[in-house]
């Protein structure tokens, strides 16, 4: 009898998760989050630390089989089967001292189904230990958390010179090791999990921005610079004074080429109005290139207006594109300070063709407005 009764409990026990013995892992495997393996019936049986017992019918757990492969290291928010003993009263599995979660319904004596956190530690000052702690101790594994790919969020600003500042904000930047605007390095000012700072190259002008760490490499979706200028340090070929077309009527005078009060690089325009209605007319004439937007996929103005002496904060002017003042744009100016100003073609018909820029004033005379990187987006 009594040799009945130890086998019968040894039978009972062979069912039971979370049996006596100290717990240990001896492989870890990849799994496919897609995966649809068949899930059958079984009855469990736990028992908590107070010798208490429960029996509930679960479906098995989502084993890969076969396994995609076995692995010492992980990126966070994937899956992954923990195979070993005694692993059933499991109480709490952690990656470089994160706690991950695990659904009860998915362990075994020999399994344990976790999801790698992704606010794991990575890097070279990781620990690098998988620890699965159970009622009855805790095992240890050499695992090493694989930094995720980095996230570009935005950049600021959008436009701006060579040797000046961009600002690039994202998640999981920690360690960059390149940065390129199209095909070309930019140097690395500062770097953060969620920050760089970047000195934009020579020669672009439009480009996306690429981020590599030791995750990987991720790109803008949205592109910095311009796709076309008119004036960036001076007016583009084939425009206005620069070989086509006029440059303003009404009384007002200009400087294409001002060092004073610069938005981005190191010149502006510099328009001093004549009176009202006076404008800054940048084109329209013979000798103008031929700008299509659709061929150049454009969809936006693009400029940055700084209000000088004898204006006033909440002065207007009048934007037109291609002599269309039927879809005149209104803007307002800052005295003393520059204002990005981004406009969608949409706002001035779509026209298909770029062959005019006006800004036109609605104040008095003598008022004076710096205008710098006149392009399209």
């Amino acid at each position: 009898m009594i040799a009945l009764g130890l086998a019968s409990c040894k039978k009972m026990e062979s069912n039971v998760v979370g049996t006596d013995g100290i717990p240990t892992i001896t492989s870890v495997h990849t799994i496919s989050k897609t995966d649809t393996s068949k899930k059958t019936l079984r009855t469990v049986t736990t028992i908590d630390s107070n010798g208490n017992s429960t029996t509930t019918v679960v479906g098995s757990a989502i084993n890969a089989l076969p396994f995609d492969s076995v692995t010492m290291s992980g990126k966070g928010g994937n899956l992954y089967q923990i195979v070993g003993s005694n692993l059933g009263s499991v109480t709490q599995v952690t990656f470089n001292g994160v706690v991950a979660y695990f659904n009860p319904a998915y362990i075994t004596n020999s399994s344990v189904i976790v999801t790698l956190p992704t606010t794991a530690p990575f890097g070279p000052t990781q620990t690098g230990v998988l620890a699965v702690t159970t009622l009855h101790g805790t095992a240890n594994y050499k695992f090493t958390v694989v930094q995720p790919p980095p996230t570009i969020v935005s950049f600021s600003p959008v436009a701006t010179a060579a040797g000046d500042t961009v600002t690039i904000t994202g998640l999981v930047l920690d360690n960059t090791t390149s940065v390129k605007f199209g095909t070309v390095p930019a140097t690395i000012v500062s770097n953060t999990s969620t920050q760089l700072k970047v000195l934009v190259p020579a020669g672009i002008v439009e480009a996306l921005i690429s981020v590599t760490t030791a995750g990987g490499t991720t790109v803008s979706t949205g592109t910095f610079g311009f796709k076309y200028l008119i004036y960036f340090n001076g007016l583009t070929t084939g425009w206005g004074g620069n070989g086509g077309g006029y440059t303003g009527y009404s009384g007002t005078t200009f400087n294409f080429t001002n060092t004073a009060n610069p938005g981005v690089g190191t010149t502006s325009i510099m328009a001093t109005y004549g009176g009202q209605y006076s404008a800054i007319q940048i084109g329209y004439g013979g000798g103008l290139p031929t700008i299509s937007s659709s061929a150049l996929g454009l969809t936006a103005l693009k400029f940055s207006v700084y209000g000088g002496a004898n204006s006033k904060t909440g002065d207007q002017l009048q934007i037109v594109l291609d002599g269309n003042y039927n879809n005149a744009v209104i803007i307002t100016i800052t005295a003393g300070a520059y204002t990005d100003i981004t406009i969608p073609l949409s706002k001035f018909g779509n026209p298909a063709t770029i062959t005019e820029f006006v800004a036109q004033t609605f104040q008095s005379s003598n008022e004076v407005v710096y205008i710098d990187y006149i392009g399209f987006i």
